[in-house]
């Protein structure tokens, strides 16, 4: 196989691997061939291959089980939910969230968020508003922003509860990380009235910004929480 320039030989290897995963070829939870069979496949070397996989396990595509082999990871909803949401109770539990689709509308980009999405300007961008619970309370106001060209007629569907399994099932756009930036508000009338809280409760706003398998930001989430009874949780390796 030729090496495309300024492309690492990996890196092609990394996405035909990935795009034979999304056309079907093998299933979840499906051993991957060896990489020997993969290195005679694709007519690269077994380090080429080994370090392929070892990206799309980083990415949490695939998985590996000692002694058995590398397999293809299951993205099933309480999976895409949990990997990405943060909030939990004082022992460590995690409740699953109940979702309330407020609007869901296409809009004119702002400059500062075309630019977060590396889009550009004044793309028309899908924009959802909704309102998160937890154990019954009005805990998070969330607002998503994607491009309408990248997700087209997202906004004429009916949104599930993890909107990440969505992305991947029918549009093959994976979130495999997010970088997110946390600091302390104070809500405005918005906020209040779906919240259902007062104007000095303090807030934790996160910004989200979500990354698909080839790096590029495809989801830009802002979350207004109440804590109260629940603490932001996160593992750092």
């Amino acid at each position: 196989m030729q090496q495309m320039f300024n492309t690492p030989l990996y890196l092609q290897i990394r996405e035909q691997i990935f795009d034979a995963l999304r056309s079907g070829r093998w299933a979840a939870n499906d051993p991957l061939p060896s990489e020997t069979k993969l290195a005679s496949e694709f007519e690269v070397s077994q380090g080429t291959i080994r370090k392929a996989i070892d990206d799309l396990v980083a990415q949490n595509i695939l998985y590996r089980h000692q002694g058995r082999g590398t397999f293809i990871r299951r993205h099933d909803e309480q999976q895409s939910l949990f990997r990405f949401f943060n909030l939990a109770r004082a022992d460590g539990s995690k409740p699953v969230p109940e979702s309330m689709n407020l609007h869901c509308k296409t809009r004119k980009g702002l400059k500062h968020e075309c630019a977060a999405l590396q889009r550009p300007t004044g793309e028309r961008l899908i924009e959802i508003l909704r309102l998160r619970r937890l154990d019954g309370q009005p805990v998070i106001l969330e607002t998503i922003l994607v491009s309408q060209q990248l997700f087209p007629d997202l906004n004429k569907r009916d949104l599930p509860n993890t909107l990440y399994e969505l992305y991947g099932d029918e549009y093959n756009v994976y979130i495999t990380r997010a970088e997110e930036q946390i600091k302390g508000i104070l809500p405005d009338a918005t906020m209040q009235h779906h919240l259902e809280i007062e104007k000095t409760t303090p807030l934790i706003e996160i910004q989200r910004i979500a990354y698909d398998l080839h790096n590029q930001p495809v989801e830009i989430r802002i979350s207004q929480c109440v804590t109260g009874d629940f603490v932001y949780a996160c593992s750092l390796n």
